[in-house]
């Protein structure tokens, strides 16, 4: 029983920010689109590899439909009934580990081919831009919702992505803080000894770290794997592949 002294801030969702005419400005296309546009800049600004909007397109086009793709197999249950509801990319819908194991694949196809890339070192901020982004998207969408749980000073109450309310952990919000306190990190790092090849692989472990330790307060339904969350080993994956990458790069700086 919660007490008459304590109030409780009531966080709705916001997954439709405004109607102009027939159309829908979604919460979610919005911050996608933000990110997008301030990725877009900084690789403008900052990028050495003039290669770098084939590279960036050839990978994210790829990884965005397969995200879709994997969203839609995991939730068919939903889209089987409303198929017309595949193709509406606006109102969300992702699975942000797919996306993210696609884009690396392709970026590791493409460094295996080509040898190091100036490109890599510029991507570690639209990483992080792209993490933010996504928590923004979800704590407006209602999704990654945390689990039930009784009052404290990490839980409010907040919707699932049915828009039920309860006392529930603050995941988005927490996931948004951690990635927005590394892209903060890492920017005071580049300042102050330039940008590495290093620092993709070391954003990449750090948000990946913290995706596992937002995992137990998670309360959104995903797949289990030997006990396990899917994604949570998908997590684990990306921890040992940039851990990996981290020490091929520290060998190759030492050998120069």
């Amino acid at each position: 029983m919660i007490s008459d002294s304590v109030t409780v801030t009531i966080n709705p969702m916001y997954p439709i920010l405004g109607r102009y005419g027939p159309f829908f400005l979604y919460s979610y296309t919005a911050c996608l689109a933000v990110t997008l546009l301030l990725s877009y800049f900084y690789l403008r600004r900052h990028s050495r590899d003039e290669r770098w909007p084939l590279i960036v397109l050839a990978s994210l086009i790829p990884a965005l439909l397969v995200g879709r793709a994997a969203f839609i197999a995991l939730n068919w249950s939903y889209y089987g009934e409303r198929p017309a509801e595949i193709w509406r990319f606006g109102q969300g819908g992702l699975a942000a580990p797919a996306v993210l194991f696609t884009t690396l694949l392709l970026l590791t196809i493409y460094l295996a081919r080509t040898g190091r890339s100036p490109l890599l070192s510029t991507l570690a901020i639209p990483l992080a831009l792209a993490w933010s982004g996504g928590w923004l998207a979800c704590y407006l969408e209602g999704c990654a919702y945390g689990a039930p749980t009784t009052l404290s000073p990490l839980a409010a109450d907040l919707p699932d992505s049915f828009g039920v309310f309860a006392l529930r952990y603050q995941t988005q919000l927490l996931g948004l803080a951690g990635a927005l306190l590394t892209l903060t990190l890492l920017y005071l790092w580049q300042r102050r000894a330039g940008r590495q090849p290093r620092q993709f692989w070391l954003t990449l472990a750090l948000l990946s770290a913290q995706q596992l330790l937002l995992l137990p307060w998670r309360g959104d339904p995903a797949p289990i794997l030997l006990g396990w969350r899917l994604d949570g080993w998908a997590w684990l994956l990306f921890i040992l592949w940039a851990l990996t990458r981290i020490l091929s790069e520290t060998r190759s700086l030492r050998a120069e």
